[in-house]
């Protein structure tokens, strides 16, 4: 099947790579089908592109190699319906927000995405309670700063 992507152009994907939302992510009520988009496996991003809406797109990432002590407790109720029997089956991956550039980049740690790998099911859960900030610096201050030299 092919999807037109503002960022790609017309991709070509198998429809065994559609991950179905079991509820929409906030703010997309009719956006439930998605595929995951890796164009170069060394760069730690992917994007996460509506198959329905084309110009529906999120840029994600696996959220340990930024936050290694990031650790999402979600209810069981808000899970159920991925149906994750093996906690191998379960990954998660958070939103990046670019909009003050790539050294400005913060990652929703309030809301990640939990995705059933076996399954293709995910759900955005909301961690209420949890502290985690919906815009967590990617790159903080003193990182920027030892990596220009200073």
């Amino acid at each position: 099947m092919e999807i037109r992507t503002p960022a790609f152009g017309p991709v070509e994907i198998d429809e065994a790579q559609i991950v179905t939302f079991t509820q929409p992510m906030l703010g997309f009520p009719d956006d439930l089908r998605f595929v995951v988009l890796d164009p170069d496996p060394e760069v730690p991003f992917q994007w996460l592109q509506s198959v329905d809406h084309p110009e529906v797109c999120f840029l994600i990432t696996d959220p340990r190699p930024f936050f290694p002590d990031y650790r999402i407790e979600a209810k069981e109720a808000e899970l159920r319906d991925l149906r994750i029997t093996d906690p191998d089956q379960a990954a998660v991956a958070v939103v990046v927000n670019l909009s003050e550039g790539i050294e400005g980049a913060t990652a929703n740690l309030l809301a990640p995405i939990v995705f059933n790998t076996e399954r293709k099911l995910a759900r955005q859960v909301v961690l209420e309670g949890s502290g985690y900030p919906l815009r967590a610096p990617l790159f903080p201050p003193e990182e920027r700063a030892c990596e220009a030299g200073g």
